[in-house]
């Protein structure tokens, strides 16, 4: 196994990060730098080196002063600082001495994330009349959102007066052929500004995702004469639009949005999420939520979109024997393999090609008739498990690779890998002998995150066309919603809400307003979109926490999560304790509010 203190020499090359759709989210793919150079631009002279690297950096507790000197002088720079997560921007030349940093712990290349009303408001959560009973509407609350951004412009984030309901937008994004992100802040003033035609602040949400969610969370409704209102109507917004969606832009927006509260309670929205990586709750993404999040600083995380996919495979050691996980090829541009062994296991790696033929996983970029695959295996210097990363570029579809584990000593023996793609369309099945189970995306496997899966709550729904009409029933799991537990096997999801389907803002001009496979799903008044997703879900869970934090502005998280279980409706479809899919049970609002702590 490769003997290296932090994961710097992979994780560096990972500079390309690729998208795949999927109704209407995005999987978190790393592409090796040598091997797109090699699959894609053989023949085009190497790209000049960037001026800095940007990284995540976990360090050791009370050591963050230190890596941060450090850094600077090398000749980095320290964007965002918090308790053992630094963002950081180093010259490439210090990528090789990161080891030496005192108190390193792990570095991390920025990796993308995927993006993850009336019924809902209604019998399905007694949402709404728990609302009037108790007169909370969120008022001095910050919601705070990162996502494909938010359209300020919309008259759902306009109050009674013509101003905004925005404490700010930020545009944070990595210019094409940079390694490092610049934010752009605009404040409420400047905003107010915007709305009144002067110019200074960008467009909003050019995909829509991010409308679609912050609506769902604070809308009011205004351009629907209130029917498609959000949860938390009274509620101040921060908007971050990601570009693309890094897990860096979204560590800067949960700092930055607690920042902005101030003294007032705040609650962060994260409809995005990806599965390269641990699923422990060590990634800096997760370290950040659980040391940031405290009394009246929650963040609630989308349990992800793959509940159906088997992007999933467990398999056991045996001393003395193989364990092969098979892996077919869905994607011809690029897929990766993510593989977690326990400390304590003694093994050996290697990678079968299609014809039989054994590479040792050592990190070479290797070239075969099946295609290009990179293999990574070492020890994690954060949590001490032992990690394959395989990435397979140019790969030829429907053949199948072997990943092979011998294990020489088997004391815990139970292993378990992620996969993904980058096309939509190939996403799923990718295991021969895969599985549904322990589907849930990074960060929701962080215990302070509250984890959300999706249920129907409704069926039928008006459109451009007229009313669509679906078979699934109301108050069912969602077949997309993914399944828990985390690798460690931490009760995730918390609950489940209502995210199919869903009308909320449609973000003027963006790919959801003008893209031709989403016209069927809009509204007749073409200011709203009817879809679907744990991205949906999860932003009413935050609009209702900060109901709660209204009402109780120093709720922690734990707190949240306890009510959650007290009050969430159990029936025959979620079974009477913990189920994988629906988590406690499904929300209900009306006993949540009800509930005096």
């Amino acid at each position: 196994m490769a003997d290296r203190p932090v994961r710097t020499a992979l994780d560096a090359a990972l500079r390309s990060m690729a998208l795949k759709e999927a109704s209407p989210e995005a999987a978190m793919v790393p592409v090796p730098l040598e091997t797109l150079a090699k699959a894609r631009a053989a023949a085009a002279p190497p790209p000049a080196a960037p001026a800095l690297v940007a990284l995540k950096v976990l360090t050791q507790a009370g050591r963050e002063r230190d890596a941060a000197d450090w850094i600077k002088a090398a000749g980095g720079t320290v964007g965002s600082s918090g308790p053992q997560v630094l963002l950081a921007e180093v010259p490439p030349a210090v990528l090789g001495r990161l080891d030496q940093c005192p108190g390193m712990g792990r570095a991390e290349a920025p990796r993308r994330l995927q993006r993850r009303l009336d019924e809902a408001l209604g019998p399905v959560t007694g949402s709404a009349a728990a609302q009037a009973r108790h007169s909370l509407d969120g008022t001095g609350v910050v919601v705070g959102i990162v996502d494909t951004g938010a359209d300020w412009s919309h008259p759902d984030f306009v109050d009674g007066s013509g101003h905004t309901r925005l404490e700010g937008f930020a545009w944070a994004r990595q210019p094409p052929g940079s390694q490092v992100s610049q934010i752009d802040e605009h404040d409420a003033a400047a905003l107010d500004a915007a709305l009144g035609g002067a110019g200074g602040v960008p467009p909003g949400d050019p995909q829509g995702h991010g409308t679609h969610c912050a609506s769902i969370a604070v809308g009011n409704g205004n351009a629907s004469g209130g029917q498609f209102r959000g949860v938390a109507t009274g509620a101040r917004l921060f908007a971050v639009r990601s570009e693309p969606l890094l897990d860096t832009h979204t560590i800067w927006g949960i700092r930055r949005t607690f920042e902005l509260a101030g003294g007032r309670p705040a609650v962060v929205t994260l409809s995005l999420g990806g599965h390269l990586g641990p699923h422990d709750g060590t990634s800096a993404l997760e370290n950040v939520i659980a040391r940031e999040s405290g009394p009246g600083r929650i963040v609630v995380v989308a349990a992800g979109n793959e509940g159906s996919d088997a992007i999933h495979f467990r398999g056991d050691l045996a001393a003395g024997e193989d364990l092969v996980i098979p892996v077919r090829i869905g994607d011809p541009d690029l897929q990766y393999v993510d593989v977690w062994i326990p400390r304590g296991d003694q093994v050996s790696v290697e990678i079968e090609t299609p014809d039989g033929v054994r590479h040792p996983a050592d990190g070479s970029l290797v070239t075969t008739v099946f295609g290009l695959f990179e293999a990574h295996f070492q020890e994690d210097p954060v949590n001490r498990d032992q990690n394959l990363t395989l990435f397979v570029a140019q790969g030829r579809t429907n053949f199948t690779w072997n990943i092979r584990i011998h294990a020489d000593v088997a004391v815990h023996g139970e292993v378990h890998a992620w996969a993904g793609t980058i096309d939509p369309s190939t996403s799923a099945q990718l295991f021969v002998g895969g599985d549904d189970t322990r589907s849930i995306g990074m960060p929701a496997t962080e215990e302070r995150a509250l984890a959300v899966g999706s249920l129907v709550s409704r069926n039928r729904f008006d459109t451009t066309g007229g009313p669509l009409v679906s078979s699934l029933a109301v108050g069912q799991l969602s077949p997309f919603s993914s399944r828990g537990p985390t690798r460690y096997g931490a009760l995730k999801p918390d609950v489940a809400a209502p995210g199919q389907y869903v009308t909320a803002a449609l973000a003027a001009g963006s790919e959801l307003a003008t893209h031709p496979a989403y016209l069927p799903r809009h509204h007749p008044s073409g200011r709203y979109i009817t879809i679907q997703g744990t991205s949906m879900a999860t932003p009413f869970v935050a609009g209702v926490v900060a109901l709660l934090l209204q009402r109780e502005p120093t709720l922690t998280p734990e707190d949240v999560q306890q009510r959650l279980r007290l009050t969430a409706r159990r029936d025959a479809q979620t079974g009477r304790v913990w189920d994988a899919g629906f988590g406690f049970g499904k929300l209900d609002v009306e006993a949540l509010l009800d509930h005096q702590g």
